[in-house]
């Protein structure tokens, strides 16, 4: 297990069932790239879901699944994209995101060359995204828009340690990663949905 994803495991235990992983080895021919290697290592561990207290705010992870997604005809890899084209461009529209002001675009969305790809969210409206500029995919850098004034952040790091830097308080807004009752929920994975496992609270 990659380090930073078994510094996480230690904060915040992964459910205790067999996730079932997507066929990742899909993923190029269906949507023409592969997922970064410790998103994938933390879907296999943890599914899809959120941290954060029970009746509080809460980080979602977003995974693609077989299951049906609401208002997207596809599923699996290709739902996942036709989920992110429709909820991205319904916030940005076809020019994408400013860096330091949302009436500018900046970055583009995914499909769109060297173009955003949404991995998360949380309960107090920032986004989480790859930047899906390198051939390699775990080169990605993570942008982070966040609401309330609107400022854009780009991590030079993976998906798992911006979500370890959460936790530690290191990246800024993500109060549901800190909370003293905080805990993941698992809610899907690539066989299921309307899932609510948990291991119990974090590991302070």
């Amino acid at each position: 297990m990659p380090d930073a994803l078994s510094q996480l495991a230690k904060l915040f235990p992964p459910p205790a069932v067999l996730v079932a992983a997507p066929p990742w080895e899909r993923s190029r021919a269906e949507i023409g790239l592969d997922f970064p290697s410790d998103y994938r290592a933390f879907v296999d561990l943890y599914g899809a879901g959120k941290f954060g207290a029970p009746d509080s705010l809460a980080c979602h992870v977003h995974v693609p699944t077989s299951r049906p997604l609401h208002g997207v005809r596809e599923t699996g890899f290709k739902g996942y994209v036709e989920w992110h084209a429709s909820e991205m461009g319904g916030l940005f529209g076809p020019e994408g995101l400013d860096e330091a002001d949302d009436t500018k675009p900046a970055y583009r969305m995914f499909p769109d060359s060297d173009g955003l790809l949404v991995w998360g969210e949380n309960e107090q409206g920032d986004l989480y995204f790859w930047l899906t500029s390198d051939g390699d995919p775990d080169r990605w850098p993570v942008v982070m828009w966040a609401r309330g004034p609107v400022s854009t952040y780009r991590f030079e790091m993976g998906m798992v340690e911006v979500l370890l830097g959460s936790a530690h308080g290191e990246i800024p807004n993500v109060r549901a990663m800190r909370s003293p009752q905080r805990r993941w929920t698992m809610t899907s994975d690539w066989n299921h949905d309307r899932m609510d496992i948990s291991a119990g609270p974090a590991s302070i």
